[in-house]
Parts: structure tokens; sequence; C-alpha cells
């Protein structure tokens, strides 16, 4: 199941009712957190007993309730404490499954009870089994779910494998000595960002300025995921359509978060998301231990034991001298 995101733009008379069905959703989502737990199949039944008792709940798409009840019951599953109500800003999404929705070839989407709304189809769907509408920083987006078949990897034959080590300095090296840069997109705009949040903190809370200052400094953060997700894109498409066969790290982020000095590089790096773009892109992918790929020496094993802070690789037993990201690939 993949899912391909698409910019919606709709009228100013869409845009309302898009708000209101938002305020629906959030209503039916905050009613079955006031009564005792029950079942996704109780609050199923529950919907058609508070349709007769709020006749405005006609106005939405009964599997799109459904779908707010389903969000309820996972809600609860993984919830460690009580559950909180939905304010208006918290509530910015709502999902049609299976019906209610149908995509237009003349570049619309129709969904059930809101009507037509102009689509931005950049690529061509197949199989959509659920669309997902969603709200972001003023700007509206549908979500579709689509169900793909990957072929077997069992009778792929892989003439061009390649080895890439991901990391803070560079981005990428890969074993055919092929280096790609670090943006670093939030070290670079570090200095307006902690501009907009000093203006956040000095706006009184609840006032219009708090309010427009935040979204300004929503605007930003959304700029700065927008050219990461660009850059990240671009580069698991050069190596997936590259090469067959994909060699990364099995690295585990969260573990590396706890060194508070490289935490802010390593999560502007995105090395998981870049992982899982390369997932779904690349014919395979194999992940591999991290574990001594830098300390052992990639020409005669040698261990040669270095801090972080040594960039170069030097074997007292070879005298072979690299870069340390290079080492880690024969």
């Amino acid at each position: 199941m993949l899912n391909y995101k698409y910019r919606l733009h709709p009228t100013k008379e869409q845009e309302l009712v898009l708000d209101q069905t938002l305020d629906g959703c959030r209503w039916v989502y905050n009613y079955f957190l006031s009564v005792p737990s029950m079942s996704e199949y109780d609050m199923n039944y529950a919907l058609t007993e508070l349709k007769e008792q709020h006749p405005w709940l006609r106005n939405y798409h009964s599997k799109m309730l459904q779908m707010v009840g389903k969000q309820v019951a996972a809600a609860r599953r993984t919830a460690r404490g009580k559950l909180k109500y939905r304010r208006d800003d918290d509530y910015n999404a709502f999902t049609y499954n299976q019906t209610g929705f149908r995509f237009d070839s003349r570049g619309v989407l129709i969904l059930s009870k809101i009507g037509c709304i102009k689509i931005v189809l950049h690529r061509q769907i197949v199989n959509v089994k659920q669309v997902t509408v969603c709200r972001k920083n003023g700007k509206w987006y549908a979500v579709a779910a689509c169900e793909i078949l990957h072929r077997s990897c069992s009778n792929i034959i892989y003439k061009k494998p390649v080895g890439i080590d991901v990391g803070i300095t560079k981005f990428a090296h890969d074993s055919d000595n092929h280096v790609i840069e670090n943006p670093r997109f939030l070290t670079k705009m570090l200095k307006p960002v902690k501009r907009a949040h000093r203006r956040v903190s000095r706006r009184q809370r609840g006032g219009s300025n708090h309010s427009k200052a935040k979204h300004m400094l929503a605007r930003l953060y959304e700029k700065i995921n927008n050219r990461r997700r660009d850059f990240l894109h671009k580069t698991s498409t050069y190596y997936c359509s590259r090469y067959d066969l994909i060699f990364l790290e099995r690295l585990r982020v969260a573990n590396l978060m706890r060194n508070h000095k490289l935490a802010r590089k390593i999560l502007d790096a995105s090395w998981s998301t870049f992982n899982t773009m390369c997932q779904y892109k690349a014919n395979r992918i194999v992940e591999v231990e991290p574990a001594y790929s830098s300390i052992d020496c990639s020409r005669c094993s040698h261990p040669v034991p270095k801090s972080l802070a040594v960039r170069t690789h030097s074997c007292p037993k070879c005298g072979a001298v690299l870069d340390r990201d290079s080492t880690i690939l024969p």
C-alpha cells in the first residue's frame, strides 16, 4: 500500500464546506471520548442513533463518520493515559474509505456530500482504496492510498549493486566513490527559525497576533520540510534508478539521538526517511549492521579504533590512508 499526496485547490465556498466537515468529524470524535469506552462495532451502531438525535450529521458521508470511530478505537488502544478532547486546530483530516470518492480525468476529485474539487494529478493513480483530505497551514491536500503489487525478488538478477553510507558531514558516500554533500536545511535556516520562535513567545496567547506568529512559524517549518523532502526524493531516485541492489546501514536513530550535541543534525539529515523512500522505490534493499564498519580496514580487515571526530582512516598494517566513510564501503 502506497500513499500519494496531491494538492487541492478548493473555492472559498468549498473551503467553507471542508472546514464544516472537519468540525463535524471533530464533534463526533469528542462525543465518543465523552461516553464510556466501546468497541468499533458498537460505535458504528451508535452513529445511527446519534443521527436520529442530531439530524445535521446526515449531511456527512456515513463511511467518513465510521472512520472517526475507527480512529477513536485505535487511539484508545495505543494511549497510555486519558485521551484529550480535540480542539479546532488539532483536528485537520477526515477519511473516505472504499466509497464516497472518485478521481476524474479532468483533474477533479469528487467527494460525496461535498462536491467536485480541483486537484493537481501529478501522477496516475490506480487501485485507490481510500482518500484522506487534510488541512495544513491553510492548504488542502488529498492523500490517496493505492494498493500496489510488488514483484518477487527471487527471479531478479542483480548486475549493479551499490553500498551507501550516510552521515552528517557528507549525506551519502557510496561504493562507487560518489559523494553527496549534506545540504543541512535546518542549520542554514536556524537563525530565522529562532527569530520566529521569539516572535511567538512575545505575543499574547489567544490573540490574533499570536495566531499570525504561529502561522508564520509553521510556514517556515513547512518550507524547510519541503526542501528536505525534495532533496531526499531526488537522491533516492538517483540511486534506485541506477542500481539493482542497494546496501544500507541498519541505523538505530533513536539511540543516536541520545547524543544531544548531534541530535539536531541527525534529525536534519533524515536518514530514516531516506531509507523508507529507498524501500519502496528500489528493486531490493539489504540492511547491514553498522557495528565495526568504520573500525575494520576495508583492505586488510585490521581493526583501527578511532573516535567519531577522526575523519581519516590510517591503517598501520597495510598503510592504507582513506576517508573514514570510504573505508566502510569496500
